[in-house]
């Protein structure tokens, strides 16, 4: 799942993954935690916390949790270093980082390293 209130970023995710992984976009949080209540299960969330809502996004993220979604979370914003994102990501098993703007293939290399590399297509279930 892409989740961005900005219809570029998401459409530069978006081309980053595809056609190797099944997507789902959401326009903003809300959108992304309807989505999920209605069925869709994502293996993955790559959230855009440049969003205008930054605290709707640290609330989804949390409800994440409560809810025990499994897949990783990964987090892109322009707000990160290239270096406190790398050192963010060797930190935590669920969470990662990717800086803004990323080197072209950073975000699929990214993808494939955190779901691995037998996961594409199967990335997006329950549209």
């Amino acid at each position: 799942m892409v989740v961005s209130e900005s219809p570029l970023m998401r459409l530069a995710m978006g081309r980053e993954l595809a056609p190797s992984y099944g997507l789902i976009h959401a326009q903003d949080v809300a959108s992304a935690g309807r989505r999920m209540e209605l069925g869709a299960t994502p293996a993955a969330v790559v959230v855009d916390l440049d969003s205008v809502e930054r605290a709707g996004s640290y609330a989804f993220l949390a409800r994440l949790v409560e809810r025990d979604f499994a897949g990783p979370r990964v987090l892109v914003s322009s707000r990160l270093s290239p270096d406190l994102a790398e050192a963010f990501r060797g930190s935590c098993r669920t969470h990662f980082a990717l800086a803004r703007p990323w080197r072209p293939g950073a975000l699929r290399a990214l993808m494939e390293s955190v779901l691995g590399a037998s996961a594409p297509l199967r990335a997006a279930v329950g549209r």
